[in-house]
């Protein structure tokens, strides 16, 4: 990749990139064009134009390499399964439950129609 050396010195910041314009988190599904428009919008981002084509080889590279680090595992041809812990999703805590002795509030009676 010599054209874009931006995005071939730091992955990471491209994965950051694309977080901005899709929904990547950890263990997400992401598509190879997925990919094809990011280096496209990334390269752009950078002040560089890439073509479709070239985007596409710049795509197989990139892909080739976050599959080897382990950021990337193949689910079907196309698609991969992003395995990034920094894009981890924080976790949901739950309700608090209603302490004992306080009653939860009634509920309002529906309005009465006048039909």
């Amino acid at each position: 990749m010599t054209t874009m050396t931006p995005l071939s010195n730091d992955t990471t910041d491209f994965l950051r990139f694309l977080k901005t314009r899709f929904h990547l988190y950890h263990c997400s599904n992401v598509f190879f064009r997925d990919f094809q428009y990011g280096i496209m919008a990334y390269a752009e981002e950078k002040g560089t134009h890439v073509s479709y084509a070239k985007a596409e080889e710049l795509v197989k590279e990139v892909i080739a390499r976050l599959a080897a680090a382990g950021t990337l595992k193949a689910v079907k041809p196309g698609s991969w399964m992003l395995n990034y812990d920094p894009f981890r999703k924080p976790p949901v805590k739950p309700e608090a439950a209603p302490k004992a002795g306080v009653a939860a509030a009634p509920a309002k009676p529906a309005a009465a129609s006048t039909t």
